[in-house]
């Protein structure tokens, strides 16, 4: 299962009209792909037509609509992945979703920042999965453990996680992994 067929199974449940991308890249590996009738697409530099050429800042602080379903996979460092989060929940409409891509890096080596590899590149994006995880109850939150992890949030209500005095390190991560981004499995997720 990709982030894809999870963006389409939640736009499909939430019967969604109007889907927000945040970091395109190349539109075939996933906007193209995703089945809503009304969609906007947002990157600093798009690769083809009909994407707006501005960072997440640039459009959140000019837009006036309201999203059903909003896909983030922007700059994957985790205070920007924050702030877009925070973002889109003020855009979001009632019963819409928040998903978002790289939750769970398998490597130490992929969730370095600033980008230290030619391969897979998750960035520090669970380090903001983690920080609303554990200050926020006003959300339900869990990460599908699939596609270097799928994070799916909506309004609703969680008991926060309590991560003391532990750092938000790697390695941290590798030990509290399934508690801290409430890890569930595919199957689980079709269960939701």
């Amino acid at each position: 299962m990709t982030r894809t067929d999870i963006i389409n199974h939640i736009i499909n449940q939430l019967d969604a009209e109007k889907y927000l991308e945040i970091g395109v890249r190349e539109p075939d590996g996933n906007y193209n792909l995703i089945a809503c009738n009304y969609k906007v697409a947002v990157d600093p530099v798009p690769l083809s037509d009909g994407i707006l050429p501005m960072t997440s800042d640039e459009f959140f602080a000019q837009n006036k609509e309201t999203f059903d379903v909003v896909f983030i996979d922007g700059l994957h460092h985790a205070d920007q992945v924050e702030r877009d989060i925070l973002n889109s929940l003020e855009i979001l409409t009632p019963g819409g979703c928040i998903i978002c891509h790289d939750m769970s890096p398998t490597t130490e080596l992929m969730q370095r920042v600033p980008i230290q590899t030619n391969g897979a590149w998750t960035g520090d994006c669970w380090k903001a999965w983690v920080k609303l995880r554990s200050t926020r109850s006003d959300l339900n939150m869990c990460v599908v453990d699939t596609d270097f992890g799928v994070g799916i949030i909506q309004k609703g209500k969680q008991i926060p996680i309590n991560i003391g005095s532990l750092e938000l390190t790697y390695h941290n991560l590798e030990f509290n992994r399934t508690e801290w981004l409430n890890l569930i499995t595919v199957n689980n997720f079709y269960e939701l």
